[in-house]
């Protein structure tokens, strides 16, 4: 079974995506750019990590998936009576 390889403007594509991301995050929490090159940002590690991106791990709070799990495994104790 052949492995199907994804073009090069595909991966151009996706770099490019990164690449205005990290700036975009780099102009709004520092107020400037951080590399010189744009290239620069393809590889670099720019994310936010204030405490309103990360307000349930800086307070320790459930994440939606959590409580997801916990709503239906509720659901699943009372359906099969389990108390």
């Amino acid at each position: 079974m052949k492995k199907e390889q994804r073009g090069i403007e595909y991966r151009r594509y996706v770099r490019n995506k990164t690449i205005l991301r990290k700036k975009r995050i780099s102009r709004l929490v520092y107020g400037f750019d951080w590399y010189n090159q744009d290239g620069k940002y393809a590889k670099g590690k720019i994310h936010c990590g204030c405490g309103l991106c990360k307000f349930g791990r800086k307070y320790g709070l459930p994440t939606i998936k959590d409580m997801r799990g916990e709503s239906r495994m509720k659901s699943l104790m009372e359906l099969y009576g389990a108390d």
